[in-house]
């Protein structure tokens, strides 16, 4: 949201930094084109670039047709874009009002800069928060709303502004510590970035008690959860009583943090325990997955390197987050802008059906999604066909699981991880799409082609019948 209200060159120079930290090296010409600006204003943003940050560069290369930008191998580039939003008067004096700072010759003598200036500056603030604040009932912007607030202190010291004051605050201090046990006990390796986002959302916290405008039902949810009751553990050990709203805020900007665990089974756990939880809570998230299925012709509901980015973009946009974040800018190749549109059309329609109707979404978060999931879908695959498994018990389920599974390609089928103990709990969506039911012989109801028999005495034979049937519709594509 705020991208839309910062100076256009510096934002400009901040994307530009993104690309060239990543790539390293680009063509001018298609930079300027995925930018939709001037093969000269790309030049000119990169002189600045290399002025602003000549500390943090080895050694640039602008050449007529090619950039070519090494970074120091310490500097992070979050370090690099702070440095740029740090000469944005619009961030500055969004600041300076937000802490009700509104002098006009004051902002004017610290910055250098005219009334005439200031006053524009200050129309463009006040623009910036009707839109991220609203309005309140007496028509005046909604200062009242203490969550929102948080955001947007969270959107300007995330880029820097007005860090500096806070930095001789004991509690500011305290803050970063408890943010790094947090991450210790939740065993991730906070970036830079993380570490910060964490320290503000907790200082926050602490220092501003204050009633948030949090749901009781979804804080009562996040309290069954991991990190609700790990944030709870953190302060209680530093000494500090907060409250479920307040524990609650900091878990919401946890959750959108990456989780940066110590081996990959860790990130597996992490990805299978909040989908069981979102699919519980947000049941139509499996219609989103399934309409990214018929757009994509692909089988994507079970995919973690897919579903992954959906369930942290569901989750954070559900809770209004993400128009507040400082989202990386991702180069998008110009060839696959049809299929990123197709992704946005997807996301949007979905999103005002099932959370609001007023949702926005700005560019940046569609190209992350995008960025994450086109390697996925642009290799197009086709749909593989679900085998849906009904048991009397979980140790049937896991024996007949076990086997099918050696006996399947994967290429053309999945086993559906939902266990179901009776004909009937299956959702009418698996009559209506091309899928095999594998239903244990006592607990059958109906014959269908599509509905095999099995059972623990005679598994051997059935697994044989179930193999034969299977391979037989993979030849005849039925």
């Amino acid at each position: 949201m705020i991208d839309n209200f910062i100076e256009k060159d510096i934002l400009r120079r901040v994307k530009i930094t993104y690309v060239l930290y990543e790539c390293r090296q680009i063509k001018i010409g298609e930079l300027a084109a995925n930018m939709n600006t001037s093969f000269n204003t790309i030049k000119k943003d990169c002189q600045k670039i290399a002025s602003k940050l000549e500390d943090e560069i080895v050694s640039y290369d602008i050449s007529r047709s090619q950039l070519s930008f090494q970074f120091k191998p310490d500097v992070c580039c979050y370090d690099l874009v702070r440095k740029l939003y740090s000469d944005s008067l619009f961030l500055k004096v969004c600041y300076r009002c937000l802490l009700g700072k509104n002098n006009y010759t004051s902002i004017a003598e610290e910055e250098f800069i005219s009334v005439t200036k200031v006053f524009n500056l200050k129309k463009k603030a006040e623009r910036y928060f009707r839109q991220g604040l609203g309005l309140a009932p007496t028509g005046k912007i909604a200062f009242d709303d203490k969550l929102k607030v948080r955001y947007i202190y969270l959107t300007l010291w995330m880029r820097g502004i007005g860090v500096n004051e806070l930095k001789n605050d004991l509690l500011f201090l305290k803050s970063e510590r408890i943010a790094q046990d947090l991450g210790e006990l939740l065993k991730n390796r906070l970036s830079k970035k993380s570490l910060h986002y964490l320290q503000y959302a907790i200082f926050l916290s602490i220092r501003r008690k204050e009633t948030l405008p949090i749901d009781s039902e979804m804080i009562e949810f996040l309290k069954t959860g991991i990190i609700f009751n790990s944030v709870k553990t953190c302060f209680l050990q530093h000494g500090l009583e907060v409250d479920d709203a307040n524990i609650a805020f900091v878990s919401f900007i946890y959750k959108n943090l990456p989780y940066n665990p110590e081996n990959y089974r860790l990130i597996e756990m992490d990805y299978q325990y909040y989908r069981n939880r979102l699919i519980k809570n947000y049941p139509s998230v499996v219609q989103l997955i399934r309409n990214f299925e018929a757009a994509f012709d692909m089988t994507l509901l079970g995919e973690i390197e897919f579903e992954k980015p959906l369930m942290d973009l569901v989750y954070t946009t559900s809770l209004g987050l993400n128009e507040f974040l400082l989202n990386q800018y991702y180069f998008i190749d110009c060839n696959d802008y049809s299929i990123k549109e197709k992704i946005s059309r997807i996301i949007r329609a979905w999103l005002k059906e099932n959370i609001s109707a007023n949702i926005t979404m700005s560019e940046s978060i569609i190209l992350q999604f995008c960025h994450l999931v086109m390697p996925l879908l642009k290799k197009g695959e086709k749909k593989k066909v679900p085998i849906i498994i009904v048991s009397k018990d979980e140790y049937s389920h896991m024996l007949f699981r076990n086997n099918i599974r050696k006996i399947i390609s994967e290429n053309y089928f999945f086993i559906n991880d939902e266990i179901y103990y009776s004909m009937d709990d299956i959702p009418e969506l698996f009559y209506n799409i091309n899928c095999f039911i594998v239903c244990e012989r006592c607990l059958m109801n109906q014959e269908k082609n599509f509905i095999l028999p099995i059972s623990i005495n005679n598994l051997t034979h059935d697994l044989k019948d179930i193999s034969n049937y299977i391979f037989t519709c993979v030849l005849t594509k039925q």
